[in-house]
């Protein structure tokens, strides 16, 4: 008799929509899963496209990784939902008997004459109904889903051991103790009881990449995962004061940098780090208070733009939310963006900040930008900045500066840092 093998099976929404580009983004998503899963030690024998689906075979049992397997997979951007399951031959002979097997274990561990004393009588009680969801995308199997449904879910009731148990199973369409999954594919059946929900979006790398201006807050890193989930890969920049400020934002940024890489595991995101002393200095010594903020962001663009270009980067990348400060207006987002010609993508423009900390604390950097730190904008601020900047005001102050010397010294001592997992 066939013996089921266990497995892991990968589904996907959005790349089944790619028409002659989808085995492109479901290879890109196979490669990030072999990564994650390297990068956790699960060994495996193969991580395989079948059927439009993603299944992992590993050498052990996946149980004894699960907690590990599972959050690596919830990394993932692609990924709509995963489960641990079992695949058989697509016979339903060989269905009815496999699933009769590995119900018997299941119910086992609920409670029963023979369950281990471990598992207390709630979950006795509560395995009680199941029913059978079937799926047949191979449409040469003689059965449809329903006629599937119908003759697996009557094999179990009558042929299920049930003499081991102090219960009778019963059918339950609407709220089963178990949903017994069938998927029939030209690859085999795979069966499964829990669908995981993930991250769902696209496969990190498909889109391109991206770079990202980052600060220690919590609007920037949350924008960089939000580009990430449109499936772009992320370099990062972070522009500081140091040693006018502390390094404590540098290390900040450090530390978020790595928790966004978790994200992109197959190529990690690279960090540069752009010091703009030297350039507020002079805009603090030559032009009016009021429009330092928005000479800074000038500057920041500039500078971001010319590294963009240096390492492949189509976009850049900001956290701005519309009217949250004083730089976020619509006329200084407008006056910034007026120094660079790059495309500047702008995630969270429509978010408010109660919706972007919550974010912050689903992916992971909420704790990290929830430290005190003090950012490049922070130094000579003024006491009344501009919220609406004229552009030809703002490039009159400009004619004061050395906008090409000051830009190139700073890119000449922007520091790479590299991440390894």
């Amino acid at each position: 008799m066939e013996k089921a093998q266990k497995i892991i099976v990968v589904h996907y929404h959005e790349i089944g929509l790619k028409g002659k580009n989808r085995g492109y983004f479901e290879e890109a998503l196979r490669q990030n899963i072999v990564k994650s899963l390297d990068k956790a030690g699960v060994k495996y024998s193969r991580v395989a496209r079948l059927s439009g689906r993603i299944v992992v075979y590993p050498d052990k049992d996946p149980e004894e990784n699960e907690q590990k397997i599972a959050k690596e997979l919830n990394y993932i951007f692609g990924i709509a939902y995963f489960s641990f399951g079992w695949q058989v031959s697509a016979d339903l002979e060989k269905i009815e008997k496999a699933l009769e097997e590995i119900l018997i274990e299941r119910l086992s561990a609920y409670g029963g004459k023979n369950s281990p004393a471990r598992f207390d009588e709630p979950k006795t009680r509560r395995a009680k109904t199941f029913r059978i969801s079937a799926k047949r995308s191979d449409k040469k199997f003689p059965l449809t889903s329903e006629e599937i449904n119908q003759k697996v879910g009557e094999c179990i009731i009558e042929n299920f051991q049930f003499s081991i148990f102090n219960f009778q199973l019963k059918v339950n369409l609407k709220n089963p103790d178990i949903n017994c999954f069938i998927e029939i594919t030209q690859d085999g059946a795979f069966l499964y009881f829990e669908k995981i929900k993930a991250l769902g979006g696209l496969p990190v790398g498909v889109s391109g990449k991206v770079l990202s201006l980052i600060s220690s807050g919590f609007d920037s890193p949350v924008a960089a995962w939000h580009i990430m989930k449109r499936g772009a890969r992320v370099d990062f920049v972070h522009f500081h004061s140091y040693p006018r400020t502390s390094k404590a934002s540098v290390n900040n940024v450090k530390e978020l940098v790595k928790i966004l890489n978790n994200y992109q595991s197959r190529v990690l995101g690279i960090l540069y780090l752009v010091p703009l002393l030297g350039i507020q200095r002079e805009v603090f010594s030559k032009c009016e208070a009021k429009y330092r903020i928005i000479l800074y962001r000038r500057f920041m663009f500039r500078i971001a733009e010319r590294l963009a270009e240096k390492i492949g980067a189509g976009v850049l990348v900001t956290g701005e939310s519309l009217g949250q400060v004083a730089s976020q207006t619509l006329e200084n987002i407008k006056a910034a963006s007026a120094a660079i010609s790059i495309p500047v993508f702008r995630p969270l423009i429509g978010t408010d900040k109660e919706e972007i900390i919550n974010e912050a604390k689903k992916i992971g950097t909420y704790d990290i930008s929830s430290q005190p730190y003090e950012d490049c904008c922070s130094l000579f601020t003024p006491a009344h900045p501009e919220t609406r900047a004229r552009i030809s005001a703002v490039e009159a102050e400009e004619q004061k500066l050395d906008i090409e010397k000051l830009t190139e010294e700073a890119m000449e001592k922007t520091e790479k840092v590299e991440f390894k997992n």
